[in-house]
């Protein structure tokens, strides 16, 4: 399930769910902007980056067409790795995203290094219950992509309408209690290592917590105080810190 480890490098940026869309909810731009005047780095995005997104809907494309340029400039100069979300899917087929290595929900997690630690990176919207995974495996399918574009001059509208009144906020659940479930859902699906890492987004929890020896980071709501994480090197070792543009 982990071919091709990835080594995550000093000042590799971290990003989750700024629920972009160009029309309505303009997260990206500026942020991305900025980062083409980095030197080359890492940069890992990791789902729900765009509001709605599917490689095969040409509408949605279009209508964000500025961010996809930008973003097929900024893979030029660093090295981005994009983990599909349910808000952006299909992403390989999208012209744009020639140079960026796109990880569908089947191949999340994704296994990388940190420190000689393994790194399990995923947008989150995995080990949930039964219902929740034939929601995303109906999204994906080839009939409901063929439905929406028969009736999209209806339902396209009608989606991005019903996305754009959707209000984006940090989880108030009991976070230290979900958050062990998850560690305790990866133990055992995927036998991990003691001392790994799991990095995630998706349920907006902005929040970390060390359990049984491992180190599970839920990545922050960018939509909202546009927070991300850096690796920085300290103490001898890489850590990921908490920054805000």
């Amino acid at each position: 399930m982990f071919p091709n480890l990835i080594t995550i490098k000093e000042n590799a940026i971290f990003i989750a769910d700024s629920h972009h869309h160009s029309l309505y909810r303009n997260t990206l731009d500026k942020f991305f902007q900025s980062l083409l005047l980095l030197p080359r780095r890492q940069i890992f995005l990791m789902g729900d980056i765009f509001d709605f997104l599917v490689g095969d809907i040409s509408q949605c494309l279009k209508d964000n067409q500025k961010t996809l340029n930008i973003l097929e400039q900024l893979a030029l100069k660093h090295e981005i790795y994009y983990l599909e979300g349910n808000h952006d899917f299909l992403l390989q087929t999208i012209p744009a995203f020639k140079n960026i290595r796109c990880f569908s929900i089947q191949s999340q997690p994704i296994c990388c290094f940190l420190n000689q630690n393994k790194v399990y990176l995923a947008h989150g919207d995995i080990l949930l219950s039964w219902h929740y995974r034939f929601y995303t495996m109906l999204i994906r399918q080839k009939i409901t992509i063929k439905f929406l574009h028969l009736f999209k001059n209806i339902l396209y509208p009608f989606l991005i309408n019903h996305l754009k009144k959707k209000t984006l906020k940090e989880s108030s659940k009991d976070s230290s209690h979900f958050i062990t479930q998850r560690i305790l859902n990866y133990i055992k699906q995927y036998n991990i290592q003691q001392h790994s890492y799991i990095i995630e987004g998706h349920f907006h929890l902005n929040k970390n917590l060390n359990f049984h020896t491992m180190n599970y980071i839920g990545l922050p709501l960018f939509a909202c105080k546009k927070k991300y994480f850096v690796v920085e090197y300290e103490n001898n070792y890489l850590s990921l810190k908490m920054k805000e543009f």
